[in-house]
């Protein structure tokens, strides 16, 4: 039932919903734009100039007894109907006296009786129109100078098309955020527990959240693609991402215009990009994220690698233990590992103090979220971590210097041939070295799946 306490619906009386009801003209079919005074309801749509988008109310019931209908926009041309983008899934209406319309204050609302639903809350002269765009994009401008005034790319639902925005924007004048909510269920467009959003401490890189806990990482953006999504870039589709100090979006467009692409983010949390496949009338999924049980973020917990081919999943890297051994025995890895011996960097005044050494891990996937400092030669980044008794492990390459703080999260032991395959050093107390041999301080070792 309807949540009356919604603060976006409004209680008209019902003699003011009669006079304004009575004046309503049907949009014609074949328009793509909604005038002042016309309304679509339940039984009719608009349709986007070039056929690609629909806009009108649908049921996603597929036959159940409840009634909920929502308003929403969907390919036109596709025989299976996909929804991209729902208004109102926070507050479904029950039956189909239902209506889309403009206000007479030009915002667009959804009437049902006495009650209404504003999508949109512009200030105008209430001289408006609302046109679904050929991009899946429904607009409301001004009718007299032109302008726009509200987009439906703005407020995201579940879907990302081609132009749609993926990320935050802050100032002192505008601030906008654009993320990715998924379905509660596959037959339910009301919000549900994952959501895609930008790195909000301003890194180059989206997580997926399991409610408020971070779920998977893209890895920050390398100027080509994102680490954990190599293939982002191989199915038709031209990646943009800009930033600057007040915040960043990742954007897409299509470079076969004779393909249908979309990025979903699905009810399960995966990140999929899908291509409509004509031959067979159905999606094909090109990639989905997070593929593996090791691309879920911090699956093993703090300082431990995950091996996708191991038959545990997760190891505690060396010189570290299980958190918690009864729940690493139990299957619940995800208190991570500590450290054995601690580091002796802070006590160096101690008659006794052994300098800390470094221990090579190789063939692996590199911790998230290092710092980068560009422009520093191997030995300088050596310097710089040294200098940090914070610092837990650092790496060198052709991408600069990375240096970590504190834990490491989301390591993963990878093939010999895998080409993302890197190397980083871990600081280790001198008395985890004294049954390994030494090279000035640093050993090496591959970690084994078991």
């Amino acid at each position: 039932m309807a949540n009356t306490n919604n603060p976006r619906m409004r209680t008209f009386s019902h003699l003011v919903f009669l006079l304004i009801s009575s004046c309503l003209l049907f949009v014609d079919a074949s328009t793509d734009t909604i005038l002042h005074g016309q309304s679509i309801t339940a039984s009719n749509t608009i349709v986007s100039a070039g056929n690609g988008f629909e806009l009108g109310f649908f049921n996603p019931g597929n036959g159940s007894s409840t009634m909920n209908y929502y308003l929403g926009i969907w390919y036109k041309s596709i025989s299976e109907q996909t929804v991209v983008w729902v208004a109102n899934r926070d507050y479904p209406f029950t039956d189909s006296s239902v209506a889309l319309l403009i206000s007479a204050d030009g915002n667009l609302v959804i009437v049902k009786g006495k009650i209404s639903y504003t999508l949109t809350n512009i200030s105008s002269n209430g001289n408006t129109s609302a046109t679904l765009l050929d991009s899946g994009n429904l607009v409301l401008r001004d009718e007299t100078s032109g302008d726009l005034l509200w987009e439906s790319f703005d407020y995201p639902s579940h879907s990302l098309l081609p132009g749609m925005k993926l990320g935050r924007f802050n100032n002192w004048f505008y601030w906008k955020r654009w993320s990715l909510i998924s379905w509660k269920s596959r037959e339910d467009p009301s919000p549900g527990v994952f959501s895609l959003e930008s790195d909000p401490l301003g890194m180059h890189q989206f997580f997926i959240r399991k409610g408020y806990q971070k779920y998977w990482t893209s890895g920050v953006w390398n100027g080509k693609s994102f680490p954990m999504i190599p293939d982002m870039t191989a199915h038709n589709i031209n990646i943009t991402f800009s930033f600057n100090p007040s915040g960043g979006y990742f954007t897409y467009s299509v470079t076969d215009a004779s393909v249908t692409i979309i990025i979903v983010l699905d009810v399960s949390g995966k990140l999929q990009l899908l291509l409509w496949s004509e031959t067979n009338h159905q999606w094909d999924l090109l990639w989905s994220q997070p593929s593996q049980q090791c691309e879920v973020d911090a699956y093993c917990g703090a300082f431990s690698s995950c091996s996708q081919k191991a038959l545990r999943f997760c190891q505690c890297l060396p010189g570290f233990e299980p958190l918690s051994i009864e729940n690493w025995n139990a299957g619940d890895m995800s208190g991570g590992c500590a450290r054995k011996a601690p580091l002796q960097c802070s006590n160096r005044s101690q008659a006794n103090w052994k300098k800390d050494q470094f221990l090579r891990i190789s063939k692996v996937r590199l911790p998230v979220n290092p710092v980068i400092l560009q422009h520093r030669g191997a030995s300088d980044c050596k310097s710089a971590f040294l200098g940090n008794c914070s610092c837990s492990a650092y790496a060198y390459g052709s991408d600069g210097c990375s240096i970590w703080s504190e834990d490491l999260f989301n390591v993963e032991q990878l093939t010999n041939d895998d080409p993302h395959r890197r190397d980083f050093y871990l600081k280790l107390a001198d008395s985890e070295f004294l049954s390994r041999g030494k090279n000035n301080g640093i050993a090496s070792i591959v970690l084994v799946a078991w």
